[in-house]
């Protein structure tokens, strides 16, 4: 109860019936569950006020292109509704956690919507502007990923198999965009069918290959398809 009405009960010891209750934002209400002659608990929700200006819009993005996500001008929304009419961004932030199965981050998005063209519910696009950025790229079945890190083998000069750990930026098309570990013209095994199925067995072969006078086992199978490094987009 507002502090007005319990002083105006106090001062006239007469029950009132009726309140006016004030909306603390402007909005629309979206819900409403109140009765005549209803009993209400004061943890119940009897009304819920959608909130205009500004709106917030949820976006799903891919883990892989997180990197990219930078400052509020990068972003362009659009709806359905005004295909022509471009939106601005004036905040954002992403949730602290990943979607297991998508591998999608959720990013909130806070967009200016005085003229309130934007409503709940709608379905909105996101556009992200990026600079073009050139790195090494490499086929994605070159890499050996063992949920801790990940490698690539490598051929050196006289032909021998060399593991090099490596950091993935993003994966995209089958080409995964390279940030640490490789040179350009290095040569990499884009397919290998190795004799392993575990992480231990993965991290043994990979030490055997990296030192093999100290072993007299034979080196893990393979048929290795050797391609040079390049820079792209």
């Amino acid at each position: 109860m507002p502090e007005e009405d319990i002083q105006r009960l106090r001062s006239t010891r007469t029950i009132q019936t009726r309140f006016t209750i004030k909306a603390p934002i402007d909005g629309v209400i979206t819900a409403f569950d109140l009765r005549t002659g209803m009993n209400i608990s004061k943890d119940k929700v009897v009304a819920q006020i959608q909130g205009m200006d500004p709106v917030w819009i949820s976006a799903a993005v891919p883990e892989s292109i997180a990197y990219l996500l930078k400052d509020t001008s990068q972003f362009e929304i659009s709806v359905p509704a005004y295909p022509d009419k471009t939106f601005h961004v004036e905040k954002w932030n992403i949730l602290p956690s990943v979607d297991q199965t998508t591998r999608t981050l959720q990013v909130r998005l806070q967009v200016s919507n005085k003229d309130e063209f934007l409503k709940p519910g709608m379905n909105a696009y996101l556009k992200l502007n990026t600079k073009s950025q050139e790195m090494l790229l490499i086929p994605s079945q070159a890499v050996i990923d063992t949920g801790k890190e990940q490698r690539v083998i490598t051929v050196d000069d006289e032909g021998k198999f060399v593991p090099k750990q490596i950091h993935v930026l993003h994966e995209s098309q089958q080409q995964s965009g390279i940030g640490s570990g490789l040179n350009e013209g290095d040569t990499v095994v884009v397919s290998g069918l190795f004799l392993i199925d575990s992480e231990a067995n993965i991290t043994g072969a990979l030490e055997r290959m990296r030192h093999p006078e100290k072993t007299e086992s034979s080196m893990p199978a393979m048929s290795d398809q050797p391609v040079n490094m390049h820079s792209g987009h």
